[in-house]
C-alpha cells in the first residue's frame, strides 16, 4: 500500500547513502555522527546500516528547534 501523497511511509528505511544525498554531506560525516551517538538510531541489516525514516525525520525536526 502506498503512502498518502506528500507523506512518507512510517515503515520505510533510509541508508547512509540516502541520508548523505538528502543532506548534501559526505557519508563520512554520517559515520562520524554514528560513532559519537549523534543523529538517528541506526540498525545493521546484514552488512548495511539503515535508519527508520520516522526517526530520521524526527531528528531533523529536532535540529530546527535548536537553531
Amino acid at each position: 500500500m502506498a503512502a498518502p501523497s506528500g507523506k512518507r511511509c512510517d515503515h520505510s528505511w533510509v541508508s547512509v547513502d540516502d541520508l548523505a544525498d538528502e543532506l548534501k554531506i559526505p557519508k563520512s560525516t554520517i559515520y562520524g555522527w554514528k560513532t559519537r551517538g549523534v543523529g538517528p538510531r541506526w540498525t545493521r541489516v546484514g552488512k548495511h546500516l539503515r535508519a527508520r525514516r520516522v526517526e530520521v525525520d524526527a531528528w531533523l525536526d529536532g535540529l530546527g528547534a535548536v537553531a
